[in-house]
């Protein structure tokens, strides 16, 4: 494959794009690392590729800067053309020596909230694949011109601080890093850069729809070059602010809490600040979007015992425990290698010991149907150890994990690891630095 001197950077495309070189987009990735080895057997860095010109710009610099990549295409089915599209961006991938999976959204209806549901799903199903191929790290080909967007469409919404910051340009989930190295790119450079590789690329109508909001956002900045250099500043700046307020957040973390890998977290007598106390409250409970603000403040101003978001707030030993609220736990799930239980545990095997037939995941509800009675009485609330996860057969608990409890002839080497949807502190990188160039 052909890489790009810096005499093919300074070339202009017909809308004055501009082509992006192998070289700037090796030291813009080298500074948003570390990377794992590379060579042929190497863990692959996973690229989220929809085919368009963003994605694809984005697969063929990393493909340059790195062998071991590989490209994930997302069928939504929400329009005729779209499984023909990703066939054709599969080829396309191939076609650039980058192995290619396609993932078929299922149950993905017109209706509302469809945008918000479609991004939900798309990136349950790209994590879930580099869980399956190993990824540590997806990368996503949001640009300059999406991160203009996004600040304009949060301003026009009141969102607060941390929302101003928009897209970070690498932010660790539960097991996957996403990042995004062409925030400081244009989108007209992108168009360059496919052009001049000779790839065809699809454009999804969608885009330019008038009705949603992204698209309104796109076409006010679109024709006011100072809109659009205010809203990449304003990201800049509460990007850093951000990320101030996070290591502050991580700081009183270390210095108060105590998370169990049971799912549940151990505070001080001094409740944390309510940024804190509303992201382990999501952490703890599994869901996807934070606690009313409201019952947050409300909370941090007079502590007390209280249920919010889906967890608990308990007095204990002088402090305070947040555990998972029993009533808004999952029911019984078939229990297999990977499932997903309460959206915060995952079964996992060890080695070649196999999971007995008829058994399934749910809580382990009343401890005196398994709480060893030689052990004695448990250091944690009975309310909170009926909230770990257990294994079940015909209606009895044979496995709790978490307390080292099996039923006898019960398989050891099955456990269960916490992964919440959302951290409690939030590793991210915002602002310009090791961007590779301004957009305008």
């Amino acid at each position: 494959m052909d890489r790009l001197d810096e005499a093919t950077i300074r070339m202009k495309a017909a809308d004055g794009g501009r082509v992006i070189g192998d070289a700037e987009f090796a030291r813009c990735m080298q500074a948003l690392g570390p990377w794992l080895p590379d060579g042929p057997d190497a863990v692959p860095v996973a690229i989220a590729v929809s085919g368009g010109a963003d994605s694809l710009a984005l697969a063929l610099l990393a493909r340059r800067w790195r062998r071991a990549v590989v490209g994930l295409v997302v069928d939504h089915g929400l329009r005729a053309e779209s499984a023909q599209e990703a066939v054709q961006t599969v080829h396309c991938l191939t076609a650039l020596g980058i192995p290619a999976r396609l993932l078929r959204l299922e149950g993905l209806s017109r209706g509302p909230r469809m945008a918000e549901r479609a991004r939900y799903m798309r990136y349950r199903a790209l994590v879930e694949a580099c869980r399956e191929l190993g990824s540590l790290d997806l990368l996503l080909g949001h640009h300059g011109g999406d991160q203009a967007e996004t600040v304009l469409m949060r301003q026009r919404a009141g969102s607060g601080p941390d929302g101003l910051a928009a897209m970070a340009q690498a932010v660790a989930g539960t097991d996957v890093r996403f990042v995004r190295p062409l925030l400081g790119v244009g989108k007209a450079d992108l168009y360059a850069t496919v052009r001049h590789a000779g790839l065809d690329w699809v454009e999804d109508p969608s885009n330019a729809d008038l009705r949603t909001e992204r698209a309104r956002a796109r076409r006010a900045l679109s024709d006011d070059a100072r809109l659009r250099r205010m809203s990449l500043e304003t990201a800049d700046l509460a990007g850093a602010q951000r990320m101030a307020r996070d290591a502050c957040d991580a700081q009183w973390l270390a210095a108060h809490a105590r998370f169990d890998a049971g799912g549940w977290v151990v505070l001080s007598r001094a409740l944390p600040p309510a940024r804190v106390l509303s992201a382990l409250v999501r952490t703890v409970s599994g869901h996807e979007y934070p606690p009313s603000p409201g019952g947050v403040a409300a909370l941090c101003a007079a502590p007390r015992a209280a249920t919010l978001g889906g967890a608990c707030l308990l007095a204990h030993g002088g402090g305070w425990l947040l555990a998972r609220e029993e009533a808004a736990m999952q029911g019984h799930v078939p229990a297999r290698a990977g499932v997903r239980w309460d959206g915060r545990f995952v079964l996992c095997g060890a080695g070649d010991v196999q999971l007995s037939r008829g058994l399934c995941v749910g809580a382990a509800g009343a401890v005196a149907a398994w709480w060893p009675r030689e052990r004695g009485r448990p250091g944690v609330p009975a309310r909170v150890l009926r909230t770990l996860p257990a294994l079940h057969r015909d209606g009895r608990v044979v496995a709790v994990p978490h307390m080292g409890v099996f039923a006898p002839g019960m398989e050891r080497g099955w456990r269960f690891a916490f992964a919440p949807p959302s951290p409690a502190t939030v590793l991210a990188r915002f602002g310009p630095s090791g961007q590779i160039h301004r957009p305008v």
